[in-house]
């Protein structure tokens, strides 16, 4: 056990005592045996080895989320640095022992682990990571990465083992003194072979070294004991090879100082051996969290060559399995492509399941798949089948598929199977899987379909969930007395008389024993006669379920082509819809076009009527024609603002929405004002500039829903008024400010006119208060005004003196 991340980790947490014979007789041991070879280390294969369906429902979840992080990192992220390690576990513990040394080899495979430890450490510090890969990040978080250890590992010791000079300035001397001394030894012995007579046809002149000693060649009939101590000789006797007297004490100087090295090195790598015996405990620790993401890798490695996702965990003893396949199969293939899938569903409501059908057929495959993706499942291994599927955590499961005659027992294949059946007929409960293959086969017919229904419906009552396949034919009857029992069987192609291994849930299926045995050469003439001794009340039994078989298939047919018909239908809807937005929005664009071509006319009208304005006006008329050309303008103007109205949505707006502050425009007099206060539902009280107007809340658009309104020119409280005219915008103030008399009079010349024209009641004249001049005349021009009613100096709240409000007529 070890603690990681705040977590702590048992090695066996998995471990539930499952039947044994069932693990066997699923293949989960063979599994594993898969699993295991893709790990990359002794510590991760040990977690694979340990693996076991458990009960633990947390720590299920916690695997299947762990293996599903793992694969997201394997097929979308930078690789995790995991790398093929040996097991140095014993080394480590080596290393607590004080004054032993590990050997230089040793400690580089110690500093190839460390290394990969501080790199996964490093691995799982970006932000991201923890993000995306919590529990990944969590295992990683919990390391002890020992930089310092695999740092002076590396300045002490080579690739190749050899202890490195920089690993202590005393074996750097030592070193070099032995360097010097060897140099100063073979330049004595050269200058010996170069002070001896040369004899014709010698070429040994050469320094070698015997005993770890320097010495040179000698002739053996030229040797003499005072000149050195012989060493070796030639195979032939005649060289010798002789340390001279002059150069022992060198020699002895050299060999004490190659042991001064080999002391040195010693004490360097008892050193480097503490310093991993002190690191010990989390160094063992690491090699655990080691082993726990190299397990989780090769599962998920596993997972994604099988195509495998995490399933939904219920603690409920039940299973939903949809489009489901057995991981050897896929395994074996490369893909799923061909492999058949299965759904099938086990809760409360279908309690068990009867599977009937022809030999070869697939149903022992069926079981299988069920109870090793079960297994997994409770492994906290992801399992080939859809995303949606669920199963739950069954206290046990048991199996008993296939032929198990034992030789060694002196066991028939009948007790083989009546004694694995008795094991689960004794523990069967709700929170039990039990999964039969051929269940009461290999023995009298008769009797073991009696033997058969008794052991099913025991079970059923039980409590516990039930997949069994049978080729009898009475037990087929069974789920109608049983509404808790269900029929199915593998599909046949009758035609062709093959399985298509399809499991079909609701119908039983038909042996087509004699069908098949025809079709692989049996005489018509034998068929023939199995058939008739086949009794009718069986025959009858097939024949109604071969034409459940067709009807089913026939109405199978049926709804694939309601449902093509239904989708082609929705196609020539949603082809309907869009024609019909089309057509709309030609339409709208028709419409605007036309009102924009009538604005134009309009606004060629207005130019004229601005002249005949000004004609009438140097004529002195009569207000009467000026009255006349505007109603004839008004005319024209309601009459673009109807076709406006046709493609501009509605505006309305519920007086119940409007507040106090709320900035409105006031359709009908084309104006921006403020809501001042609300009078009921359906009228508001508007300040527009100066001037306070009440208005039907359904001639109000709040300003958040102004997007199609131009505001070129508004500002808030500037109170302007959308011309009728000309469609642009009318400030009924004009400001005076720092004007002579001469310009203020014709500027107001020209408001006047524009404030006629944009159907205005009332304007406001800015002018200040200064000396009183400005105003003054600017009354004395308005009261001679021919469209001006009356005017007055502004309220207290509308600028006093320094404003001029003139009433203009209508």
């Amino acid at each position: 056990m070890f603690v990681t991340g705040g977590v702590t980790w048992a090695a066996g947490f998995f471990m539930h005592e499952i039947d044994a014979h069932s693990i066997k007789v699923l293949e989960f041991p063979r599994l594993r045996e898969i699993i295991g070879g893709m790990t990359l280390s002794p510590f991760g294969r040990r977690r694979i080895d340990e693996l076991y369906p458990g009960l633990q429902h947390p720590l299920i979840e916690r695997s299947l989320r762990q293996s599903a992080q793992m694969r997201d990192i394997i097929h979308f992220e930078e690789a995790l640095p995991l790398i093929r390690i040996d097991d140095i576990s014993e080394a480590i513990e080596k290393s607590r022992i004080e004054g032993v040394h590990l050997e230089p080899k040793v400690l580089l495979q110690i500093k190839l682990v460390l290394d990969t430890i501080i790199s996964l450490s490093a691995y799982g510090k970006p932000p991201e990571r923890a993000e995306n890969f919590p529990d990944i990040v969590e295992i990683l978080s919990g390391l002890h990465p020992k930089r310092n250890i695999s740092v002076v590992v590396g300045r002490a010791i080579d690739p190749a083992g050899e202890i490195l000079s920089s690993a202590s300035s005393r074996l750097a001397a030592i070193r070099r003194e032995i360097s010097d001394t060897e140099a100063q030894l073979k330049q004595h012995l050269i200058k010996i072979l170069g002070s001896r007579r040369k004899h014709a046809g010698w070429t040994d002149d050469v320094i070698t070294i015997r005993d770890g000693r320097y010495v040179i060649p000698v002739l053996s009939g030229e040797f003499r004991n005072e000149e050195g101590i012989v060493h070796d000789k030639s195979q032939s006797g005649a060289t010798l090879y002789v340390e001279p007297s002059s150069a022992i004490p060198i020699n002895n100087k050299l060999r004490q100082t190659r042991q001064d090295e080999r002391l040195e090195i010693d004490r360097i790598l008892r050193e480097l051996t503490a310093m991993v015996g002190e690191a010990a405990d989390d160094i063992m620790a690491d090699l655990e969290a080691y082993g726990l993401l190299d397990g989780i890798h090769a599962k998920a490695t596993f997972a994604l060559k099988i195509g495998a996702v995490a399933p939904h965990i219920v603690q409920d003893s039940q299973l939903r399995l949809v489009d489901a396949r057995h991981p050897f199969l896929i395994y074996a293939a490369g893909s799923s492509q061909g492999v058949v899938p299965l759904s099938v569903t086990l809760d409360r409501g279908t309690q068990g399941i009867l599977i009937t059908g022809p030999n070869t057929g697939g149903k022992t495959v069926a079981l299988k798949t069920i109870g090793l993706l079960t297994l997994m499942t409770m492994s906290g291994l992801e399992i080939p089948a859809h995303h949606s599927s669920t199963i739950g955590i069954y206290d046990q499961v048991y199996a008993d598929i296939g032929d198990e005659q034992s030789l060694e027992l002196s066991l028939s294949t009948f007790s083989s199977h009546i004694r694995n059946i008795i094991a689960a007929v004794k523990d069967a409960n709700e929170r039990t899987l039990v999964l039969f293959d051929e269940v009461g086969a290999g023995t009298d017919p008769k009797e073991g379909a009696s033997l058969a229904e008794v052991i099913i419906l025991n079970l059923l009552e039980r409590g516990c969930n039930l997949i069994a396949t049978t080729h009898y034919s009475q037990l087929k009857t069974l789920p109608l007395e049983h509404p808790g029992l269900v029929n199915a069987s593998l599909e046949f192609d009758r035609e062709n008389l093959r399985p298509t291994f399809r499991l079909k849930l609701g119908v039983p299926g038909s042996s087509y024993a004699i069908d098949i045995a025809r079709r692989l050469g049996l005489p018509d003439e034998l068929a023939d006669r199995a058939a008739q001794l086949l009794g009718s009340q069986e025959r009858s039994l097939d024949s109604l379920i071969e034409k459940f078989d067709r009807d089913l298939d026939r109405l199978h047919q049926s709804r694939t082509e309601l449902e093509e018909r239904l989708a082609r239908a929705r196609d020539s809807e949603q082809q309907f819809e869009s024609q019909k937005a089309e057509l709309a929005a030609r339409q709208q664009e028709i419409v605007k076009a036309f009102a924009e071509k009538y604005e134009i006319q309009l606004l060629e009208a207005k130019r004229e009527i601005d002249r005949l304005v000004k004609d009438i006006r140097q004529s002195q008329a009569e207000s009467k024609k000026i009255k006349e050309s505007q109603t004839a303008l008004r005319k024209q103007q309601n009459q673009v603002a109807e076709v406006r109205k046709a493609f501009s949505p509605s505006k309305e707006l519920d007086g119940r929405l409007l507040r106090k502050g709320d900035v409105v425009w006031i359709e009908k007099f084309g104006a921006e004002g403020e809501v001042v206060e609300m009078i009921g539902d359906k009228k508001a009280r508007v300040a527009v500039g100066a001037a306070f107007i009440t208005v039907d809340t359904i001639d109000l658009v709040r300003k958040e829903s102004l997007s199609k309104i131009p505001k070129k020119g508004t500002t808030k409280g500037s109170g302007t008024v959308r011309s009728t005219a000309t469609g642009g915008e009318f400030n009924p103030e004009l400001m005076l400010r720092g004007l002579t008399v001469e310009e203020a009079l014709e500027k107001v010349d020209k408001f006047l006119d524009d404030a006629v024209l944009a159907g205005v009641g009332e304007v406001y004249i800015i002018h200040g208060k200064g000396t009183g001049t400005l105003r003054r005349h600017l009354s004395q021009y308005l009261k001679n005004h021919a469209m001006v009613e009356s005017i007055r100096i502004g309220d207290w709240n509308e600028g006093g003196l320094g404003v001029t409000i003139a009433r203009l007529k209508a």
